[in-house]
């Protein structure tokens, strides 16, 4: 620690540029029906390298329904999606019993907990992408519906994972299985020290199911699995929706706005900008597609603001770079 501290000072000696990133967005989207109804929420990318999951999400942001509420969180671990990494600060997903106030995904975590205590959905379902294929290898997580155990307190998981997977599977090229993880009466797991998402809920007398494409199919598969997946539990639920309209668009490049001292920049393509020494730099705005941000190259992807000298920053929609731009101190 005492290292870091003397070579973060070191750095800050040399470096003359204050930069300050805008908030990573929390994206909630409350999509309400004409009648009441189920609620279902519905969570991707708590994993950030599960491309499936999360653009699938942002899909259903132009969903329709007759009936109920769909509750939509698309990129619940953004920092993660950004990086193109499971979980950049550890893995998300398993700090649903207990996370410390230092760690660098409590705001999320406890904010997650809220809204869904809040909004006591019908159903939670989270979406992923796993390795292979389950109705090939029982240890692997790709192409399946998976639930905790076949029943919880008075929730059926099997039977609605039965259906889901019936109706499913007529659309599919490759087929989705079950996979039960057997949470509450695996010896192993009755102590366990962590909590996945969906586990907390259930604890929490939520019914919750996690559905998974495979990683081993291209992508259009993996978003068609999981539509196709989603749709059968609305169908389950008798949500009626526009779900089989929607379609992948790809994202459109974006544009930064940002202030370097009293001078404005809109920038849209690559360049190179030499700052004054001593100059504050802030990102006005990004202009752009759900999931558009900026990131520095070598910076850490937590931080809102910092001190450097000569950095190359990506502008990206999720994982994707559509191009660079350099800031560079300028020498006197």
């Amino acid at each position: 620690m005492r290292f870091f501290i003397f070579f973060f000072l070191i750095i800050l000696s040399y470096a003359k540029l204050y930069m300050e990133l805008p908030e990573k967005p929390f994206e909630i989207i409350d999509i309400k029906g004409e009648i009441p109804g189920k609620k279902i929420l519905i969570i991707g990318g708590i994993h950030g390298n599960e491309i499936g999951g999360y653009k699938s999400a942002d899909i259903l942001r132009n969903l329709k329904i007759k009936n109920g509420e769909i509750l939509l969180i698309p990129r619940i671990n953004f920092t993660a999606i950004l990086a193109n990494v499971r979980g950049y600060n550890g893995d998300m997903n398993q700090k649903f019993k207990y996370i410390s106030l230092k760690d660098k995904d409590y705001i999320i975590v406890t904010k997650l907990k809220k809204i869904i205590k809040k909004f006591q959905p019908d159903l939670l379902l989270s979406l992923h992408d796993g390795y292979g294929f389950v109705s090939k290898n029982k240890n692997a997580w790709g192409q399946a519906i998976i639930i905790d155990e076949v029943k919880y307190k008075n929730f059926n998981l099997l039977k609605e994972a039965k259906y889901v997977q019936k109706l499913t599977n007529k659309n599919l090229k490759y087929k989705v299985a079950i996979k039960n993880t057997k949470t509450f009466s695996n010896p192993r797991d009755i102590n366990k020290k962590v909590y996945m998402l969906t586990d907390w809920a259930l604890r929490q007398n939520i019914k919750a199911i996690s559905i998974e494409a495979s990683k081993n199919i291209p992508f259009n598969e993996k978003i068609k699995t999981h539509l196709e997946m989603i749709k059968n539990f609305l169908n389950y639920y008798k949500i009626k929706s526009n779900i089989n309209n929607l379609k992948y668009i790809s994202p459109t490049k974006p544009q930064i706005v940002l202030k370097i001292n009293n001078k404005t920049y809109n920038i849209k393509n690559s360049q190179a900008i030499i700052a004054p020494r001593n100059s504050k730099i802030k990102i006005l705005k990004i202009i752009g597609p759900a999931g558009s941000y900026v990131v520095g190259q070598g910076i850490n992807l937590n931080w809102k603001s910092f001190y450097f000298k000569n950095v190359k920053f990506n502008v990206k929609v999720d994982n994707k770079t559509f191009y660079s731009f350099r800031i560079k101190e300028a020498n006197k």
